[in-house]
């Protein structure tokens, strides 16, 4: 799965949820354009925080290598 199919529904929930946070009565002295720049920046940071949180693709990964020697549980005796 590639990042970018996370990050972005990451963006968009938290630039909503910053959205709800900011349009409440608490937050009136705060002009328009000072939310639209907190919005925006808290966005950007959050999904720079989850690019590099997500780690590598797992599509990326090394398979399993096949030689390898299969051992019994109670282990072998020689």
């Amino acid at each position: 799965m590639k990042k970018s199919k996370v990050i972005v529904p990451i963006m968009i929930v938290v630039a909503v949820l910053a959205t709800i946070m900011l349009n409440q009565d608490e937050y009136n002295e705060v002009t328009t354009i000072s939310k639209i720049l907190i919005i925006v920046g808290a966005a950007i940071v959050s999904s720079v925080i989850g690019y590099f949180l997500l780690g590598a693709d797992v599509d990326k990964v090394d398979p399993k290598s096949n030689d390898y020697e299969v051992k019994s549980k109670k282990g072998n005796r020689k």
